[in-house]
């Protein structure tokens, strides 16, 4: 039989002090929910964007293995773009660590063999799904709507799986409703509603118009 461990006073100290914090941040926005900012940094917290800590990041970013290396040699422009390397982008994309923040400042520094590199891979695989996503997320930063549009709509014509056709259709609906193009209309012009692709456009819609209504319900 072993002696019960006795608690440590300073450990219940925190605990208690850990919850008398939270307790306090949860009030902040329970009553000041338009100006919970300046109520924080009364109480002793530092407000940062969270674009600040990326670009951090970002700054901090360097190559960690040959593949990165590669590529960073290549959106320099030290080497020319082929198979090659838009096997090396999806090889550290699904990489078990990639290097986003690597990455990511090319995305927003709207790096044109970046663009080239996306375009140049969906000329391969016009409907591999990650590819299209990278190339709305590079539109953030530089505007390509109409590029961006015939890919979707090449994606949408050519996949032939409805379950990946569906995963298309409301990537397609998301990256393009902020510039105000309507996907989904533009989907049921190409697509006749007594057609498979139609009828699953059609389903798609309603269930994004039920999700969008449920996300703006609010309770009082």
């Amino acid at each position: 039989m072993t002696r019960k461990k006795d608690k440590n006073p300073l450990d219940e100290y925190r605990k208690i002090k850990d919850e008398m914090i939270v307790d306090k941040v949860n009030e902040i926005f329970r009553k000041n929910p338009d100006n919970y900012i300046q109520k924080l940094e009364e109480i002793g917290f530092e407000y940062h964007e969270e674009e600040d800590y990326e670009k951090i990041e970002e700054d901090k970013a360097t190559p960690q293995n040959d593949r990165q290396e590669y590529l960073v040699a290549y959106f320099d422009g030290e080497h020319e773009l082929s198979k090659k390397t838009l096997h090396a982008y999806l090889e550290e994309r699904k990489s078990e660590h990639p290097n986003y923040p690597l990455i990511r400042k090319y995305f927003k520094a709207a790096n044109q063999r970046l663009k080239d590199l996306l375009l140049f891979g969906l000329d391969q695989n016009p409907i591999n799904i990650d590819l299209l996503n990278d190339l709305s997320f590079f539109h953030e930063f530089q505007n390509i709507l109409e590029e961006l549009v015939n890919r979707f709509l090449s994606a949408c014509q050519q996949e032939k799986n409805l379950l990946n056709f569906s995963e298309i259709v409301q990537d397609f609906y998301y990256a393009t409703e902020p510039d105000s193009y309507d996907a989904l209309a533009k989907l049921k012009e190409l697509f006749p509603p007594d057609t498979e692709k139609g009828k699953n456009v059609e389903f798609v819609a309603v269930e994004l118009l039920k999700n969008r209504d449920e996300s703006g319900h609010i309770e009082f």
